[in-house]
């Protein structure tokens, strides 16, 4: 039996292994599957969970690197002492993907670790912004896990179809699914998703439908949830922490509250992904340096004259290019850029590693 197999179900697999030495029977090492403030809800096994706090020696070590600090989905080594009736964290290990922002002050906010899929979710009633859904899928991209653009309340839009269509034609290559919980037929595609030990992540505004997605899910109400307003058709924000839940068919699934302010650190990569096909009209102006005013043989003018590119998809493209480069201009005093290239050097070494030795995981 292999020494961490009691973790499979949660989602360990030889990517996390290979990171771990674990030489003090004092250690142990478990998933964070929730999170109150300072505390973290660690699970070491199916049915072995128990809180935990950051070790002072984390503390000072991470004081000016915030997005270092635990967040649901990590993978976490403990330290177990008899008299404590709280379990010390003593380090994170390298994530495969992380989805994150800036917080309403100068640092970075880790919502959600480790995660393989991003349900991106918004109701298909009058709450629908598709100026932060390019925020959402920007983010998305860039985290390293696939994106998914789920629209709930199908029941509640005029024409499903057409929106459903409207959509796909602006996120090429993004999967798209119209559901309503109050027709259960049309939630069977996100269960292809749903693979035991993967994790998916709903990540949307209040009141979209994420609490109702999980109770759906889950087979019963874990969660409480509210009915939408009637004046407006606007749902309730209900959820106020992160927790990460164990689906019947061995999926993990994290529920996350809405967030109110949504700002960008540094995901170029995902807005370059999202907005691929601007990009790929930039790389054919006839000048390399062109600033898509008046220059000649512009792409980008061609097509917005043409309507090929639609004005308000090149306005949202530029506003989130100037936030991106506005952010790694300034003075980083949490060091975050410097902490992702970390993981992401650490994710391309344990892959290199798993591939010499030729194993593909559990």
């Amino acid at each position: 039996m292999n020494l961490y197999s009691n973790l499979i179900p949660l989602g360990w697999d030889v990517f996390f292994e290979q990171q771990l030495d674990l030489t003090n029977e004092n250690l142990k090492v478990g998933r964070v599957v929730g999170q109150e403030r300072d505390l973290y809800r660690v699970a070491f096994a199916e049915e072995d969970s128990s809180w935990a706090q950051l070790s002072g020696r984390f503390r000072h070590d991470h004081e000016q690197s915030s997005g270092s600090y635990p967040a649901v989905g990590d993978w976490v080594v403990c330290k177990n002492e008899e008299h404590q009736d709280r379990a010390l964290i003593q380090n994170v290990l390298g994530r495969r993907s992380c989805f994150y922002r800036k917080d309403p002050g100068e640092g970075v906010q880790v919502v959600a670790a480790n995660m393989d899929v991003v349900f991106i979710v918004t109701s298909m009633n009058r709450d629908m912004n598709l100026k932060r859904l390019d925020r959402y899928l920007s983010m998305a991209w860039d985290s390293g896990a696939l994106p998914v653009l789920v629209l709930s309340k199908r029941d509640l839009a005029g024409d499903a179809e057409s929106l459903l269509q409207e959509l796909a034609d602006t996120y090429v290559g993004v999967p798209i699914h119209g559901v309503s919980v109050f027709e259960p037929s049309t939630c069977e595609v996100l269960k292809t998703y749903l693979k035991p030990g993967k994790t998916v992540v709903l990540m949307g505004s209040s009141g979209v439908g994420k609490s109702t997605l999980t109770n759906f899910f889950l087979g019963e109400d874990i969660i409480k949830t509210q009915n939408a307003r009637e004046d407006d058709d606007r749902g309730r924000h209900t959820t106020t922490s992160r927790s990460l839940y164990r689906l019947p068919e061995g999926a993990l699934l994290m529920d996350t509250p809405g967030m109110r302010q949504l700002a960008l650190v540094d995901q170029e990569e995902g807005v370059q992904g999202l907005f691929e096909d601007i990009v790929a009209l930039a790389n054919s102006c006839r000048f390399n340096d062109c600033a898509h005013q008046s220059e000649p043989g512009c792409a980008i003018r061609e097509a917005l004259e043409s309507g090929d590119l639609q004005e308000d998809r090149w306005e949202s493209y530029l506003k989130l290019q100037r936030e991106v480069s506005h952010q790694e201009r300034k003075n980083d005093p949490q060091k975050f850029v410097e902490e992702r290239k970390r993981w992401k050097q650490i994710s391309k070494d344990i892959r290199a590693r798993v591939k010499q030795k030729g194993r593909g995981g559990f």
